[in-house]
């Protein structure tokens, strides 16, 4: 019984430090959505976000807020980020030019996670809510 309790807490004590390992300065999310008449090109991380929406214009940079990047940070941990290249796109709009080709990147220190192409507007449901965030972001930025 004793040694049942001690692998219990044991147990406890690891998934719950989990997460303080984790080096929240070394993690940048990056989005994009390319066509011939779209450009979106947006880059955030614990201190900014950076948002370029022309190839010829310079990138907007904002400061990000712990408010935001708290709500970022807590969408991430949702997502098995490891899984994101296996990721199948939904629908293949971006094939025939009625969609802007979309792309997700994580950077997390050395190890990059990006995903397949998907339609901009329709990303796979697991990472959609992170997509939706990201937008949601750059909504007021000018």
């Amino acid at each position: 019984m004793k040694l049942f309790l001690v692998i219990l807490s044991v147990i406890l004590n690891l998934n719950g430090c989990k997460d303080s390992n984790i080096i929240q300065e070394a993690i940048s999310i990056e989005y994009s959505a390319i066509s011939r008449g779209t450009y979106k090109n947006i880059i955030i991380n614990k201190k900014e976000i950076s948002f370029q929406k022309n190839r010829a214009s310079k990138a907007l940079i904002k400061p990000c807020s712990d408010k935001k990047w708290s709500t970022i940070y807590n969408i991430l941990k949702t997502i098995d980020i490891p899984d994101i290249p296996n990721l199948k796109a939904p629908s293949d709009k971006r094939m025939f030019d009625a969609a802007a080709i979309a792309k997700l990147k994580i950077t997390y220190q050395d190890s990059i996670y990006q995903s397949q192409p998907f339609d901009h507007g329709n990303p796979p449901e697991e990472i959609a809510q992170l997509v939706k965030e990201i937008l949601s972001l750059t909504e007021n930025i000018e």
